[in-house]
């Protein structure tokens, strides 16, 4: 059996509402970059893991909610 036969895709992981914000606040060079690096690691590419990602995480804290009155 080679390793073609045994190898086995796996769709990448669904994107969570931060990481979808994220994937649209890029530039279309960068999401290219990145839907590159999801069809060719498939599910070992994880959005939430990148360097990017994580730098923009910290540039855009949560709000925690407003109480409303």
């Amino acid at each position: 059996m080679s390793n073609k036969e045994r190898l086995q895709y796996q769709p990448p992981h669904a994107l969570n509402d931060k990481e979808t914000q994220f994937r649209n606040s890029l530039p279309t060079r960068e999401k290219e970059l990145h839907q590159l690096a999801t069809e060719m690691l498939g599910s070992s590419y994880f959005t939430g893991k990148t360097h990017g990602y994580t730098a923009w995480i910290k540039s855009n804290p949560t709000k925690p909610p407003q109480a409303t009155k």
